[in-house]
């Protein structure tokens, strides 16, 4: 019995070789015992997923022509010592191994696809031979940073992802990207779409800072904020060192390449196959041999293995030098390499900003709370301007300079803090790792149950509008996982209006969950609540769905409106204004005569108004700042768009996502003006309207 295997779990192998000899050549075993064990551990021990998992990894190296692995031999040998791919000598806290892919070492150029697969699968293969990492998994983190457009190779990431995630005898427990912002600029958005497809709940999107909230800070490198010293060389001569003690060489190499010869594996099983590779014990040679092959800057040559620690099978050197080749030794340089700046250029070079490709990052600290003279309510006060002055200051200011206003913004850091949505069992309920809900204004739940402090957290935020508290709910598309949480706010909050400004998908990409019953006459159940879809009305920017909510704990049913908005483009934002002004115009509407219509007995403008788009603060930023400008600008005859925005991002942090958004705003309430006479129309000039980057 295999060390660690529970009998049940031997027995098992033995079916896994019963089952695999009936599918392949009934008298040959194709594979070893260990082998064996891998696949089943990577499917937890579910034989027949085991034996699929075989199949596809066998056809994808079949594909790719991987047929043996000898690390002394070229293209691999240079491949392997790029430090592009290694295994981290560290694990997260659940003692998953932890991989990392360095995009910016990648140079598509000069670098052929089965290379890397093979460097992958060879340090993946020494990886997993520990039972403990077996059983804990893998993370693999996909580190973007400083990477260029260069060092970008859709079709390789694509293998990678496949093999990681359904090719490969390890269970992937976690896909860490490591964003940069070529990220979420148009050329990744295929691989984003493919990437969320493929892994749907096991990716996470982070800054190089955020990995230390997932992963311990002792198992990452200083390059992504932890304190790792690792040798990715000596992690090399560890796998040679394995793969030649053990005398095994490339057993699965040899197989496949048994199939293209069409050759008939002997009764002696696989062993007899597995002939040792020539594999070279000389770190300094092949050291030596990379200066010659490549550029880089590997400083010193590794020390013995005696003067090493072992960890896995790995082993850590004196000298430690990090996956870019430079000295990593906590006293190199003095310091850690400073963050990556996310801040943009005074004029952003795209023209296509959307929500969810510019997501901006946490801070790394905050301001304070806002002090009673700062509060949130929208008032109206002195600082705005008259229309015509807004007109005069957006064609002085140019839309370079709305631009850089809203840059000045944007470089602020929160007011207060995000512990609740930090908290591990909540961290699951957010779309997007890095929106999250300040503390001082997230909407509570009431708990299910006195022992349940996980079941009070969704990620929304009450947000306050022009001269009211509370006028508005601003929360993420719900995620499935949340859509009884969200219906269990809807109805803790008596909200009688849901306004939705994303699709459900867009350009191929799930932005928000179908939370409520898309036919009429439908009911679904989420939870504590039926939803039945009553009635739809089509208009040409929107759609209505009236929708009847009934509780099933009290018996008792609500009427609540569904506003989709369906006008906005699937990149930047809309050319006129005028479609949102009608949509913005049609809600207000409906909540008057809803209040009228309910047993409302709170505020008489009503209860909050949920708003949602994606992330909950790009498009849901823009509708809830455009209502309050326009209703001061009703009330007084002045805006704020500036004051607007800050005084919102105190309840909702990062509200108003992009340049454009915030320059939308603006010319909206011009377009407003102009539609309500207070306003003659405004001719722009083309310098008016343009940036130099356009």
């Amino acid at each position: 019995m295999a060390e660690g295997l529970t009998d049940q779990e031997e027995l098992a192998v033995e079916e896994f070789f019963t089952e695999l000899k009936s599918r392949e050549q009934p008298n040959v075993v194709l594979v070893s015992h260990n082998t064996a064990v891998k696949f089943l551990m990577a499917r937890k021990f579910d034989i027949s997923r085991a034996i699929d998992l075989f199949q596809a990894y066998k056809n994808t190296r079949l594909k790719e022509g991987i047929y043996n692995i000898n690390p002394d031999e070229e293209p691999l040998r240079s491949e392997l010592l790029s430090g592009k791919f290694t295994v981290l000598p560290g694990r997260d806290a659940k003692g998953a191994a932890l991989a990392l892919f360095t995009a910016r070492l990648h140079r598509p150029d000069i670098t052929t696809h089965k290379a890397v697969l093979q460097a992958i699968i060879y340090q993946l293969d020494r990886a997993i031979e520990s039972m403990h990492t077996q059983r804990a998994g893998l993370i693999f983190i996909y580190d973007m940073t400083h990477s260029t457009y260069g060092n970008f190779d859709y079709e390789l990431c694509v293998k990678i992802l496949n093999l990681l995630k359904g090719a490969f005898p390890a269970r992937l427990k976690c896909v860490f990207i490591v964003s940069s912002p070529l990220w979420f600029r148009a050329p990744f958005a295929v691989l984003r779409l493919f990437v969320r497809e493929k892994l749907r709940e096991r990716v996470c999107t982070v800054k190089a800072h955020e990995l230390t909230s997932h992963i311990p800070m002792e198992s990452l490198p200083e390059h992504l904020g932890g304190s790792s010293q690792y040798s990715h060389i000596a992690w090399i001569q560890a796998c040679v060192n394995s793969s030649q003690s053990q005398q095994k060489g490339d057993c699965m190499g040899n197989l496949l390449h048994s199939y293209t010869l069409e050759q008939t594996p002997t009764s002696d099983g696989l062993n007899s196959n597995c002939a040792q590779t020539g594999l070279t014990d000389n770190t300094t040679h092949l050291h030596n041999h990379y200066h010659e092959s490549r550029t880089s800057n590997l400083q010193a040559e590794p020390t013995a293995q005696g003067n090493c620690q072992h960890w896995n099978g790995s082993v850590l050197c004196a000298n430690y030098q990090g996956a870019d080749g430079k000295d990593c030794t906590p006293n190199a340089n003095g310091r850690r390499p400073p963050p990556q700046s996310e801040t943009p250029p005074d004029t952003p070079s795209h023209k296509h900003a959307s929500e969810d490709l510019s997501v901006p990052p946490l801070p790394q600290k905050s301001r304070p709370l806002p002090t009673a003279a700062e509060l949130s309510i929208h008032m109206p006060e002195e600082g705005g301007m008259p229309v015509k002055e807004l007109v005069l200051h957006v064609k002085r200011k140019k839309k370079k300079g709305i631009y850089q206003e809203y840059e000045e913004i944007r470089k602020e850091p929160p007011s207060g803090t995000f512990d609740y949505s930090k908290k591990p069992y909540n961290q699951i309920k957010n779309r997007y790792s890095d929106v999250l809900c300040l503390d001082q204004s997230r909407v509570k739940l009431s708990p299910l149950n006195d022992d349940d402090e996980t079941s009070d957290y969704i990620n929304a935020s009450f947000m306050d509008g022009y001269k009211r508290k509370n006028a508005y709910i601003a929360t993420q598309g719900p995620l499935p996982k949340t859509f009884g949480d969200f219906w269990r706010m809807v109805w803790e909050q008596k909200v009688l209006i849901i306004v939705m400004t994303t699709r459900v998908v867009e350009r191929g990409r799930i932005k928000c969950g179908q939370y409520w019953p898309l036919e009429a006459g439908k009911t679904e159940d989420y939870g504590q609540f039926l939803i039945r879809n009553v009635h739809i009305e089509i208009f040409q920017d929107f759609k209505l769905s009236h929708l009847q909510v009934y509780s099933k704990e009290t018996g008792e049913s609500r009427d609540v409106a569904h506003y989709l908005y369906m006008s906005w483009p699937d990149f930047g934002v809309p050319k006129s204004a005028s479609a949102m002004l009608d949509f913005r115009a049609q809600v207000k509407q409906h909540q008057d005569a809803a209040v009228r219509a309910s047993q409302w007995t709170g505020p008489p403008e009503g209860p909050p108004v949920v708003v949602h788009c994606s992330a909950g603060i790009g498009r849901t930023g823009t509708f809830c700042t455009l209502d309050i400008c326009l209703s001061r600008l009703e009330d007084i005859g002045t805006v704020d768009v500036n004051q607007t925005v800050r005084r919102m991002r105190t309840q909702r942090a990062f509200s108003i996502q992009t340049w454009d958004q915030y320059y939308f705003c603006y010319m909206a309430v011009i377009e407003y003006a102009q539609r309500r006479g207070m306003l003659t129309p405004v001719e722009w000039s083309d310098s008016d309207v343009e940036t130099d980057s356009e």
